[in-house]
């Protein structure tokens, strides 16, 4: 049976060495081409003690992590406090298509709503039909938006 574990302000990561490498495929897959050093570092500044970004790792009996959720605490106008942000969801290429995503997603949802989450938010890529797919058989409503961003 396969174990969540939650990381907040911790940087002691059970199977550390594969989280980071899944981080990398998953940061290269949506276009960025970041070493595992850059993303030692992201996980260091988000687990530093005034952040509220959460890291979910699901692990194998054998404790080796094989898919993981990041996400941001934030609060909002429009649900009237706080919601989970996931900014990914990944599981390791050998778990696919055995309902890996799903396990990790649900225990997310069921975290978010025991930490007084009022929803959780995530946006994909609009060629990422798989992922959409997903979500929408999860209940997620699929709106078209326009993501805007700048890099400071």
């Amino acid at each position: 049976m396969n174990r969540c574990t939650v990381y907040q302000h911790d940087t002691d990561i059970v199977d550390f060495e594969h989280v980071v490498t899944m981080m990398v495929e998953q940061l290269r897959f949506i276009g960025y081409d970041y070493d595992r050093k850059f993303v030692i570092n992201v996980i260091d500044n988000a687990m530093k003690p005034e952040s509220r970004s959460v890291l979910f790792v699901l692990y194998d009996e054998e404790q080796h992590a094989i898919a993981f959720s990041y996400g941001n605490i934030c609060s909002g106008l429009e649900c009237g406090g706080d919601y989970l942000w996931v900014n990914e969801l990944f599981v390791d290429s050998m778990y696919r298509r055995h309902h890996v995503a799903t396990e990790l997603l649900h225990y997310v949802e069921q975290w978010a709503k025991d930490n007084t989450c009022g929803y959780v938010a995530m946006v994909t890529h609009p060629r990422n039909e798989r992922a959409q797919k997903f979500y929408g058989a999860n209940e997620y409503e699929l709106e078209p938006l326009i993501w805007v961003d700048k890099y400071l």
